[in-house]
């Protein structure tokens, strides 16, 4: 088949397409992708046609947003910030870029949130299919609405409707009034339903991390996680030397999140660290995490792969996307997660409740004793570190692509035009 692939999003939105897109090619499909010219090479790296869409990505713009965005708490605000300042920021630029990339293709698939390309796709009489990684936007009787906690089948519910009344009245006109200005069909729930596709939304999280809930609607299948993994990495001798010269550190990664407090932020994780007594590897991230001389119990560290750094920690400090997540999941060790935005307080409830992780701190309340504190918990935890270990085994033994894969190709037969 001819794919066409759009993503929007930072690192932990886009990594696993390029995973997914690697896989399509291996596969024999013919792969184009749209997404921000920020990730050109990544896409390229792996054999894909890439096709840059939207305005080029502003780093100043985005810092600002994040400055903004740790200071909220209340989830359904935070989302609706993101919408207009991120999602729909700049959208008619995105969708005509993302109509012109996707002409000629057999079948497009789409980051759930990018409802732009979704509707460049509808637009190009396109089949299109989603990718999702958060099975916590998804409606069940099961649990509530994060972050109601779990009130039982009955007040479950009720909590859903009440969370979908917000939707109407918040979300959904903020995206119809994107929707009906390129002539596209209304939507409804949109965060709850109106953003996945009807036919397939491929969920890319593991069910060892958040299990499938019993009323899951027919169009979200698991698949696992998506891990874009590089077995040739060149380990730095700086950071190996790090590594060898005493006991496991503890490894602090808060990926994308940014922001212009890089220097407060280096500050309490180092104090932190120190008053843990622990040593630390710090990834600089798109938050410029860096100090020109730390104390030698610090590494500083640019892009090192998760698979790589992550095993080698006693624990793993990060934000709680949901990509990170996964990866410390499957390194065997157990996490602290500090929630900055979006779903990341979910995988911090989640990771606590399963026995990997203390209790999440958000980003704005964070200081460098509640940060001790938490690792102090954490490393003298048998417990934390066994049920991470047995965590890890299973989600080793996952195979999510593959299962996406299988799918994919299953619905693109079911449809029976697209081959």
């Amino acid at each position: 088949m001819r794919i066409v692939l759009s993503t929007w999003g930072t690192a932990g939105d886009v990594y696993p397409f390029v995973a997914l897109s690697e896989r399509l090619v291996a596969a024999g499909h013919d792969i184009r992708v749209c997404a921000s010219n920020l990730y050109q090479n990544r896409f390229e790296e792996v054999g894909v046609d890439f096709y840059a869409v939207g305005i080029p990505f502003n780093f100043d713009r985005f810092h600002g947003l994040m400055d903004d965005l740790v200071r909220i708490k209340n989830p359904l605000e935070s989302a609706i910030r993101i919408v207009k300042d991120g999602i729909l920021a700049d959208a008619d630029v995105w969708y005509q870029d993302c109509l012109r990339g996707m002409e000629g293709y057999d079948l497009a698939i789409c980051h759930s949130a990018d409802v732009p390309g979704q509707e460049a796709a509808i637009k190009n009489k396109l089949p299109w299919l989603t990718v999702s990684y958060c099975p916590g936007f998804i409606k069940t009787a099961d649990d509530s609405p994060y972050p109601v906690p779990n009130l039982g089948l009955h007040l479950n519910r009720l909590a859903w409707n009440v969370a979908e009344w917000l939707i109407r009245k918040w979300a959904d006109p903020v995206f119809n009034e994107f929707i009906a200005s390129v002539g596209g069909r209304r939507r409804k729930l949109v965060g709850i339903e109106g953003m996945y596709s009807r036919q397939l939304n491929l969920l890319a999280a593991s069910p060892h991390i958040s299990p499938p809930p019993s009323d899951l609607p027919q169009n979200h299948r698991y698949t696992g996680a998506w891990f874009l993994d590089e077995s040739e990495y060149e380990v730095p001798s700086a950071l190996q030397d790090f590594l060898n010269s005493g006991t496991p550190p503890v490894v602090i990664s808060f990926g994308s999140m940014g922001g212009t407090q890089g220097a407060e932020t280096t500050r309490i994780l180092i104090e932190g660290v120190e008053l843990s007594g622990q040593r630390a590897v710090i990834q600089a991230g798109w938050g410029n995490l860096q100090l020109p001389d730390p104390p030698e119990s610090i590494c500083f560290v640019e892009y090192v792969p998760h698979n790589f750094l992550f095993p080698q920690g006693t624990c793993v400090v990060h934000h709680g996307g949901a990509g990170t997540t996964a990866s410390a999941c499957r390194a065997g060790v157990p996490s602290i997660v500090i929630p900055h935005l979006a779903d990341q307080p979910y995988w911090g409830k989640r990771l606590h409740s399963i026995g990997v992780a203390p209790r999440p701190i958000y980003r704005c309340d964070l200081t460098a004793g509640r940060l001790a504190r938490r690792i102090h918990e954490t490393i003298a935890s048998k417990s934390m570190a066994e049920t991470a270990r047995a965590l890890g085994e299973k989600i080793s033994a996952e195979d999510g692509l593959g299962i996406a894969i299988n799918l994919i190709e299953t619905s693109a037969d079911e449809k029976g035009d697209l081959k």
